[in-house]
């Protein structure tokens, strides 16, 4: 009699069951059950799919709590479709035997492109020009700032904001770094210089937030730090929305302080309607997708797949450089 190895989870928003890439866990013998509500579960429904023998899943932002480790009784690894974890409890996973696997290296430069687009459409004003020629208008509105020579501030330098500081480098601008744990050779590979977030912030046309998500880097963009930015600068943040203090950069954007923001990622998420972000048209808002472009599908996907085989089939060496609990494997 054949033992059944127990069902893989797919649960982002983005696949659905027919889809071949998931192939490879089917033809390990595993059965895959795809999300295709194109929502996210909340605690309790994730809970209770847990109790289904779940031996692995492939989580989007779904929350991994203690109440969720101590359910999932045969769960054996979590692989998180991208390349943050502040929705996964790590401790608890640790304490329930779980490794958490990234896919680490596999969206970092989709994300850096569209943080770039991001930037580019609101420095040339893309998006209030295009809605003027729909609207039957043509006429000049005035000189666009652009980036061209102009200065950039990367805050946090990991594979996304070395992507973003390339874009930026062939821009021909000058590239300013806060990030207390960026390498020397990483600044001199990117002929950028590591300053204060106070120098940072007053010198830069263009602002752009890649760090990531603790409670050390909440609310890194504050009504302080927003006082201190150059007048007229571009702020932009795809890492996650607790970094900005939102109430305070509405009150920024009200006074005029700012040329333009563009958000990928909020404090809360979907954005509340209620939200005064919604207001500005020097903004642009993004449902939580720069990560999400034909390759990164493919790439992410097969990093996530690979890491679920490797540790299920005892390649625990091959798992050790994606997992943020590596102490589990015993590699």
């Amino acid at each position: 009699m054949q033992i059944n190895p127990g069902k893989i989870l797919v649960l982002t928003e983005q696949f659905k069951n027919s889809d071949l890439i998931f192939d490879p866990l089917r033809k390990a013998g595993y059965q895959v059950e795809v999300n295709e509500t194109f929502r996210l579960p909340n605690e309790d429904e994730l809970v209770e799919k847990l109790r289904d023998n779940v031996v692995a899943t492939i989580a989007g932002g779904e929350p991994y709590t203690q109440k969720v480790f101590d359910a999932a009784s045969a769960l054996k690894i979590v692989a998180r479709w991208g390349v943050g974890y502040d929705k996964v409890d790590v401790a608890a996973a640790t304490r329930a035997g779980v490794p958490v696997a990234m896919a680490f290296g596999a969206n970092h430069e989709s994300v850096a492109e569209y943080a770039y687009a991001m930037a580019l459409s609101l420095a040339c004003r893309l998006d209030k020009r295009n809605a003027m020629v729909h609207d039957g208008k043509w006429f000049f509105d005035g000189f666009h700032p652009g980036l061209w020579g102009r200065t950039a501030g990367i805050i946090g330098l990991g594979r996304i904001g070395q992507g973003m500081a390339r874009r930026c480098r062939a821009g021909n601008m000058r590239i300013l770094v806060c990030d207390p744990w960026a390498k020397e050779q990483q600044l001199a590979e990117l002929n950028a210089e590591r300053v204060s977030l106070s120098t940072l912030l007053g010198e830069a046309d263009l602002v752009s937030v890649h760090a990531p998500s603790t409670p050390e880097s909440r609310h890194t963009i504050n009504a302080e730090t927003l006082s201190l930015m150059k007048p007229g600068a571009i702020l932009i943040n795809t890492a996650r929305g607790p970094l900005i203090d939102e109430a305070a950069l509405a009150d920024a954007l009200a006074a005029g302080r700012l040329g333009g923001v563009g958000l990928d990622v909020f404090e809360t998420e979907p954005l509340p309607a209620h939200s005064p972000l919604r207001h500005f048209d020097n903004v642009i808002l993004s449902p939580h997708v720069s990560g999400m472009d034909r390759m990164a599908e493919r790439l992410v996907t097969e990093r996530c797949i690979e890491n679920i085989l490797n540790y299920l089939q005892g390649n625990t060496s091959a798992l050790e450089p994606y997992v943020v609990n590596p102490e589990l494997l015993n590699v």
